[in-house]
């Protein structure tokens, strides 16, 4: 029989030292969950599971990129509205008008592409660090090929009666 897979850990967050470890991984294109790798199979797309630990990449849910996606725009429209700012603060009354017409629309459309595979993995990150991964989401992680699946096999008739 089969049922949906779930993180059966409860909400809690990660302490300050271990949050910032997981974003600090990520930034480094490493796997936020162990630090190990390798976790890019180009700079578009990234392996199904961690070369290390395991762990799917996109925790199995076939919707989990729009969160990283999300992440992307937003810090990629923040991004845009500093150096506007900058800009116009350090160069005020004289504004560069004609410069901030060129590099802010390439910086709009550059920001995201490079930003891309940083997104995924920050995104994974915050997930870790409010849903941590169980040693049986680990193991469910670690059971199949397929880059989304939400099955997984339900507890055995006996487990389900001591539960």
């Amino acid at each position: 029989m089969l049922e949906e897979m779930d993180s059966r850990a409860p909400w809690r967050f990660a302490r300050p030292r271990q949050a910032a470890r997981f974003i600090g991984r990520a930034l480094t294109l490493h796997c936020p969950n162990c630090g190990g790798g390798p976790v890019l199979r180009d700079w578009f797309h990234l392996r199904v599971r961690c070369g290390n630990c395991g762990v799917r990449l996109e925790r199995g849910e076939h919707d989990y990129f729009s969160g990283s996606i999300l992440l992307n725009y937003s810090i990629g429209t923040l991004v845009f509205a500093i150096v506007l700012a900058i800009m116009i603060i350090v160069n005020w009354p004289v504004v560069p008008w004609t410069a901030l017409e060129i590099v802010l629309p390439a910086l709009i459309l550059l920001f995201p592409i490079v930003f891309f595979p940083f997104s995924k993995l920050l995104w994974l990150s915050a997930d870790l660090i409010m849903r941590p991964v169980t040693p049986e989401e680990l193991e469910w992680h670690r059971s199949t090929d397929a880059q989304f699946s939400t099955e997984r096999h339900a507890p055995t008739e006996s487990v389900k009666r001591r539960g």
